[in-house]
């Protein structure tokens, strides 16, 4: 299995020096497993209710479709496509916001499931069991017509029985709830990753974080008009006077971090 870590400054400060203690969760939670086709995305981005996980693992899929395109993985895009992925794999990407002040965390999913979290590798485990338990039935064969339900029960016994303390256990539905397809919808709302950028005015700064061709990283430049809506791009000039069209991604406005 290969794994990636992606984080901002700000969480990465949460995790000292290396993340590695993260992804080597995912190797004991999978041990046992054979996960040769399977590649593991680990996004720390904040966003107490953020959390969430997906496998992609019911049809191959290649480099080009590591990042979303559209909906709410789109965020990945800041974090670029790693260079050493197979030809074709099986993909789980994993959210979750690694802030410690979080823990201990109780978090109720869509599924009226009721989980308490003591820590971080706590979550992080349970959250990657469950979408391992999608990867084992539709890839590997195994657990047959097994759905969500039976997801959160195999998540749960499989990382108590490596150690982990998370809880968790099926409530009863909320009533009056909205229909299922909906509370996905609601609770996974897109959220715009350039948001921040929207509120700037013409001379405004930003720094330029990337230039594929070198010339211009690491200086400011000055906003030249306010972006649009569903724009990726802002028009900056730069300090020889000419303007672009820059991807936001690319920048940081001095003083916030750019997801």
């Amino acid at each position: 299995m290969k794994r990636y870590l992606f984080a901002d400054q700000r969480q990465q400060a949460f995790l000292g020096n290396s993340g590695d203690h993260l992804l080597e969760v995912l190797d004991h939670v999978a041990a046992g497993t054979n996960t040769r086709d399977l590649v593991a995305a680990l996004y720390l981005v904040p966003g107490k209710n953020r959390t969430r996980g997906t496998a992609f693992v019911q049809a191959w899929i290649s480099a080009d479709r590591f990042i979303a395109t559209r909906g709410f993985w789109t965020f990945g895009s800041a974090y670029g496509i790693p260079g050493d992925l197979p030809d074709r794999f099986k993909l789980i990407r994993l959210r979750i916001d690694a802030d410690p002040c979080l823990y201990p965390r109780h978090e109720r999913d869509i599924y009226d499931w009721e989980f308490c979290y003591p820590d971080l590798e706590d979550h992080l485990a349970t959250l990657f069991a469950h979408e391992l338990h999608h990867y084992r039935r539709h890839h590997l064969g195994l657990h047959p017509r097994e759905g969500e339900q039976a997801a959160n029960r195999w998540a749960l016994d499989r990382i108590r029985t490596l150690g982990y303390r998370a809880d968790g256990k099926k409530m009863k539905p909320v009533l009056n709830k909205k229909p299922l397809q909906r509370r996905i919808r609601d609770r996974f709302a897109f959220v715009d990753p350039f948001a921040p950028f929207r509120t700037l005015r013409s001379g405004n700064l930003v720094l330029i974080r990337r230039d594929p061709t070198g010339r211009y990283a690491g200086e400011p430049a000055t906003v030249v008009r306010p972006i649009r809506s569903q724009s990726k791009r802002i028009v900056i000039q730069t300090g020889d006077g000419r303007q672009w069209r820059w991807p936001m991604r690319w920048l940081d406005i001095p003083g916030r971090t750019n997801l």
